[in-house]
């Protein structure tokens, strides 16, 4: 292009051999990487001086390679450049779904990630480059290089480009990427990443609690419609499941779902519909990170919700649907999607929250906690949702909760642990006194013999 030559002062010496543009102070080279000897011919056309600091960066470029010729580059550049620095960004963690997902579209495209079954997580790689001759070497994944390496106003500049809120997907993206400096010969050393930007790790030890067994379900028809995620499934009776809303595949496509589906237990097996829309004019609106609470054997409530980041706050839907159901036809299920009017509680726009049903002095109440709405990215507050008059109250609890100073008795039959009393002096902010006792349930960390 015309603009970006006159902004590299074209000098006109593009197609002279390995030279495919030439810059005053740029030159472009096309020339085989694993070839050692053709690139230090093609570096030596090109006037580059072995003496002076030099600067490799690889975004992407050493996995396609096997790793025979990617190691011995590695190498070449350490002993033939005298003061250097490498930067080095490509894929890790070949091991989980993520990365077969990764490793399987690479190879699909006939280029697949060498180096991943050899160098496949951050301490491999430095250990490589350690061994090729580099002196210095530093390394982390992209969730760490973002939060600890990259300013604040920078991290809020860019979560403030556009709605987003997709943080599983981010956070498990960056967990497979790292960027990795070395370097050799460099007065003063050159350590990027080891920025006094950087927190220390202080994990605790990971201690095993016990292991599960898993088994795929088996199952006497076709589970379609399942393939989803970001939905709520919910026990609307004894072995009848509903799965509502998500993104996922259907009609061949990738999209926010449209149907609900139904899973049927029935003589040890899994049945599977689609589920009938008893007002089909009346649309589901697509939505993703709500909930559903099954109020009664013939109606739920939906709670929050959005589609997309950007269009939030759809508030509360009932679902009425059969009290009774045949179990060995899972077609029959049929729901009815029923406006609320007013439509919400201001409360309910909000959606990755939890709602959990809870009996106060014998009425009926769901716990909304939590979630994101379209103004907070956290929300930390609760209500209680009467589920007759949708209306939401405010439960305060007396916090904080100071434990120390305080006196406890262990009540092996129940097995709680009761803490009595507690507080302290606050320096000259006051003395905090806890109101009422508490009880700790310790039965899940306790072994019965």
């Amino acid at each position: 292009m015309k603009e970006l030559s006159a902004l590299v002062g074209d000098t006109g010496g593009e197609g002279l051999g390995v030279i495919t543009f030439s810059g005053e102070d740029y030159k472009l080279l096309g020339v085989d990487l694993s070839e050692l000897s053709e690139l230090e011919r093609a570096l030596g056309e090109a006037g580059l001086d072995n003496e002076i600091p030099t600067l490799f960066i690889a975004e992407v470029v050493l996995t396609y390679m096997e790793n025979r010729r990617s190691d011995a580059l590695i190498q070449w550049a350490a002993e033939h450049f005298s003061q250097a620095c490498f930067l080095l960004y490509e894929q890790m963690h070949p091991e989980d779904p993520f990365g077969r997902v990764m490793q399987q579209h690479f190879s699909q495209l006939n280029s697949a990630l060498q180096s991943l079954a050899q160098y496949p997580d951050c301490e491999a790689q430095q250990r490589r480059f350690f061994e090729k001759g580099w002196t210095e070497c530093s390394v982390m994944d992209m969730n760490e290089f973002f939060t600890c390496c990259t300013p604040e106003d920078e991290q809020q500049r860019v979560q403030a480009l556009e709605p987003f809120d997709e943080y599983e997907e981010w956070h498990l993206k960056c967990s497979h990427y790292f960027v990795l400096t070395a370097s050799k010969g460099m007065e003063p050393s050159w350590t990027p990443l080891l920025s006094n930007m950087t927190v220390p790790h202080h994990d605790g030890p990971v201690r095993m609690a016990g292991s599960i067994t898993a088994a795929v379900c088996a199952i006497h028809s076709e589970i379609s419609g399942l393939r989803r995620y970001g939905h709520h499934s919910v026990l609307i009776k004894p072995n009848v499941i509903l799965t509502t809303g998500g993104f996922g595949e259907e009609d061949g496509q990738h999209c926010r779902m449209r149907n609900f589906h139904v899973l049927i237990k029935h003589a040890g097996y899994w049945k599977a519909g689609c589920v009938k829309m008893e007002n089909p004019d009346k649309r589901w609106d697509e939505r993703l990170y709500h909930t559903v609470s099954c109020l009664s054997n013939s109606l739920a409530l939906v709670v929050g919700g959005r589609t997309s980041p950007s269009r939030a706050g759809l508030g509360m839907l009932w679902l009425k649907f059969p009290e009774t159901c045949n179990a060995s036809d899972p077609d029959d299920i049929t729901v009815e999607l029923v406006s609320l009017q007013p439509a919400a509680e201001p409360a309910a726009l909000r959606w990755r929250h939890s709602t959990t049903e809870v009996i106060f002095k014998g009425e009926k109440y769901l716990f909304l906690y939590g979630g994101r709405s379209a103004m907070e990215p956290v929300l930390g507050d609760w209500y209680f949702l009467h589920t007759q008059e949708l209306s939401c109250t405010v439960e305060h609890l007396e916090w904080p909760l100071m434990l120390h100073n305080h006196s406890s008795v262990f009540l092996p039959d129940e097995e709680e642990l009761l803490l009595i009393g507690g507080g302290g002096n606050c320096f000259s902010f006051g003395t905090h006194l806890n109101p009422e006792p508490v009880s700790l349930s310790l039965s899940n960390i306790l072994t019965s013999h």
